[in-house]
């Protein structure tokens, strides 16, 4: 295990999707009180980041010792009226360090973060992880502000391609320990992929999700920002990169990654919606509207936030609304231009 001293800010916003994309997904707040993942999904992203490919010792984990920093940027962002959502586990597994950070620091990360949560009613923490290192935060008090998520798949996918990972079932097991202690939980079935017998593998892991009743499900189907440098990296570090075979040769419809083809995203997403309990709320990740169109689904949230009311969601509205307002300022601008160029000058009668 690798440890240092954060020199950036801990609390960041995701950067969006670009103006005017279809993309459905929003700047939401992530702390990363570390780095990287000792786990060897094939498709984890970070493998392509800047950081991990000039640090790639690092990629497996780091662990950032300047606690007191971090804490203060939390309570300054917590003194915010505005209700928020904070997710840790979006540049790291959310609780695999647990346990290293009570062995560098004195305490575990969740004893850090959880006690700050649970004595105010405002925001909300969200932990997304495949780990199993639930028994520090079963040594704390249950909290309605703190919620734990599981990325789940189905059994073939993991084995296969999620090496060194807890599998599906010691995933469901955490999260069904978790819940029974009082905590709400999530999950992300996330990246589905249309192997030759995913009816029946994601059939079982659905069951397995409606059993613990969790509060949300996000689906999400295998994406790359870039299908090349994201296999040749899975290659590099000695993953099996066969599962990018699954993507298509073009991009979403906005530009925005490389995915399963469009109509193979429908089928395993209807498959999930029509099997998902009603009760839970069923949300997708990172994907185009023209999808959530075809499928029906209406937005009711998704994964890193509060839910369809959070500040940020009406934050990206506005955002729409003033570049539509552009568009058709830029537009009429463009227009009047045209006519005043063909327009003939006013003519003026003889005497007048």
């Amino acid at each position: 295990m690798i440890t240092s001293r954060r020199a950036s800010r801990f609390i960041r916003r995701f950067a969006g999707p670009g103006e005017g994309s279809g993309i459905v997904c929003f700047k939401f707040w992530q702390l990363v009180p570390a780095g990287g993942c000792p786990y060897q999904c094939a498709y984890c992203f970070l493998q392509t980041t800047p950081w991990f490919r000039f640090n790639p010792d690092q990629l497996y984990g780091l662990v950032y010792t300047n606690v007191d920093d971090m804490l203060r940027e939390l309570d300054a962002w917590m003194e915010d009226d505005v209700p928020k959502m904070m997710i840790v586990g979006e540049l790291q597994d959310g609780l695999v360090f647990d346990r290293a950070y009570k062995k560098v620091t004195g305490r575990p990360l969740t004893h850090w973060l959880v006690p700050k949560f649970s004595a105010q009613k405002r925001h909300r923490l969200i932990f997304l992880t495949k780990s199993t290192e639930i028994d520090h935060a079963l040594e704390l008090p249950p909290s309605k502000q703190v919620v734990f998520s599981w990325s789940v798949n189905s059994e073939y996918v993991s084995s296969r391609w999620e090496h060194g990972a807890p599998d599906p079932a010691a995933r469901f097991e955490a999260a069904e320990r978790i819940k029974a202690a009082g905590w709400p939980i999530r999950f992300r079935l996330d990246p589905m992929v249309p192997y030759s017998d995913w009816e029946s593998g994601y059939g079982e892991t659905i069951r397995q999700i409606n059993r613990l009743n969790p509060e949300m499900v996000t689906l999400g189907a295998l994406r790359a920002t870039s299908r090349t440098s994201l296999r040749s990296a899975a290659k590099r570090n000695g993953r099996d990169d066969s599962i990018f075979d699954f993507l298509a040769e073009e991009r979403d419809p906005s530009g925005f990654k490389y995915r399963i083809p469009f109509r193979q995203q429908v089928s395993l997403f209807r498959f999930a919606l029509r099997r998902i309990r009603a009760n839970i709320v069923p949300a997708l990740c990172k994907e185009d509207s023209a999808l959530w169109k075809e499928l029906g689904l209406p937005f009711r949230g998704c994964h890193c936030l509060l839910g369809n009311s959070d500040a940020v969601v009406a934050e990206r509205l506005n955002e729409n609304k003033d570049q539509q307002s552009a568009a058709l300022r830029v537009a009429l601008k463009k227009r009047l231009v045209q006519i005043d160029i063909n327009s003939e000058p006013t003519r003026t009668a003889v005497g007048e």
